[in-house]
């Protein structure tokens, strides 16, 4: 039997806030209409991709009711529930005496750092002060406010464990910064290859949705002291820091490669079919870069981008090589001139690529848009590229 008759096929949905979990409704819209949605063997996503796909992998009605749901999440959004958790909970109380008693260690280590290293100029000293670390941890932050945000709004405590016979097996990508590898939340396993599988299965939803989209430049990492299994069958406590999976990967590509080893890596499926919904890449035009944050935080989207780019070429490659059998890119910045079937009423690029990348309430308007333009280029590219994944559905 041929691949095209039962097709392995791996679904990406990428980092991009809200931007991305709009456009990736359309294009979880059309896969439903056509048949192929209940084909995916894995779902693999990232930052606001783990929102809408978490939510569908926990959703028990119908695709419609799935849809009604996303749409209110997104015309609440995150924003107000997570400075409501600061107001009204307990935790935005941690937050602050979190942040003060970091923001007071951290200049003290600070000083004495460059009061070392001044010192060395005119003593024999031998220390290096730029290994010290905090023994504190950050308990509390503006990303636990998110998580219990998360939790109130999307998961209802539900733990990831809780989906374990649910198909299509999902991945929640994260990135640990301390080992630079990425770090995924499955309901079967969970962990690092670095740092082997998590002892405990007992994550919530709404934690590996918040490791998975804690942006860098505005939410703090996660930071925690966690219990591992190792390959040598040891158990070990380490120390690791969890951040938005965009970072090692913005197209949650990662779990889906085919040439991943079962030996090393954690939740390895065969798969010969990918459709990679991408929605967090838009056409910048910064302003001009005067002051060091707004240098950095462009060098930061110039990396991020051209990172994207080498995995979608990574992609195609796979494909020509024949180690995968159908690629699928629907892509929010797509080229709308290439489309080879282009609907007449087609929401164009330039109608929706500058929205913001964030978790702010969405108008119904925008909401439409962008979830239409994932509708729209989902079913075109499906007809021209892959239109056997359509037979079978």
């Amino acid at each position: 039997m041929s691949t095209t008759d039962h097709p392995r096929i791996g679904l990406a949905l990428s980092g991009g806030g809200a931007r991305a979990i709009a456009f990736h409704l359309g294009c979880l819209r059309s896969l439903h209409a056509l048949g192929i949605l209940k084909q995916v063997k894995v779902l693999s996503t990232v930052s606001g991709g783990s929102v809408i796909g978490a939510l569908y992998a926990a959703h028990k009605g119908t695709f419609e009711d799935f849809d009604e749901q996303v749409r209110s999440v997104l015309r609440r959004g995150l924003t107000w529930p997570t400075i409501r958790a600061a107001l009204m909970t307990f935790e935005g109380i941690k937050a602050v005496i979190c942040l003060l008693l970091l923001g007071g260690a951290n200049l003290s280590l600070v000083a004495t750092r460059w009061a070392l290293w001044i010192l060395a100029f005119v003593l024999p000293i031998e220390v290096q002060p730029e290994s010290w670390h905090l023994p504190i941890r950050r308990f509390a932050s503006r990303t636990t406010l998110f998580q219990r945000a998360v939790d109130d709004v999307l998961t209802k405590g539900m733990l990831l464990s809780a989906l374990k016979d649910r198909m299509p097996l999902l991945i929640i990508n994260a990135a640990e910064l301390r080992t630079g590898s990425a770090f995924y939340f499955t309901p079967k396993e969970s962990g690092s290859w670095r740092l082997g599988r998590l002892a405990q299965q007992d994550v919530s939803l709404a934690y590996a949705i918040t490791a998975s989209a804690a942006y860098p430049l505005l939410l703090p990492a996660l930071d925690e002291v966690l219990a591992f299994n190792k390959r040598d069958g040891s158990r070990r406590l380490e120390r690791v820091t969890l951040t938005d999976g965009g970072v090692y990967d913005n197209l949650a590509l990662a779990p889906l490669w085919p040439d991943r080893d079962p030996t090393i890596s954690l939740n390895v499926e065969e798969i010969d079919t990918i459709i990679c919904c991408r929605a967090g890449y838009g056409l910048r035009y910064d302003p001009p870069s005067q002051f060091l944050i707004a240098r950095l935080k462009s060098a930061f989207a110039c990396i991020h981008d051209r990172a994207q780019n080498a995995a979608m070429k990574r992609l195609f490659e796979l494909r020509e090589a024949g180690k995968l059998h159908t690629v699928v890119l629907p892509y929010l910045g797509q080229d709308d001139s290439r489309l080879k079937y282009r609907p007449p009423d087609l929401v164009t690029r330039e109608e929706v690529y500058a929205y913001p990348t964030d978790f702010s309430a969405m108008s119904e308007d925008w909401i439409n848009r962008l979830s239409l333009r994932g509708e729209q280029l989902t079913k075109a590219l499906l007809q021209e590229h892959a239109p056997e994944l359509i037979r079978s559905g």
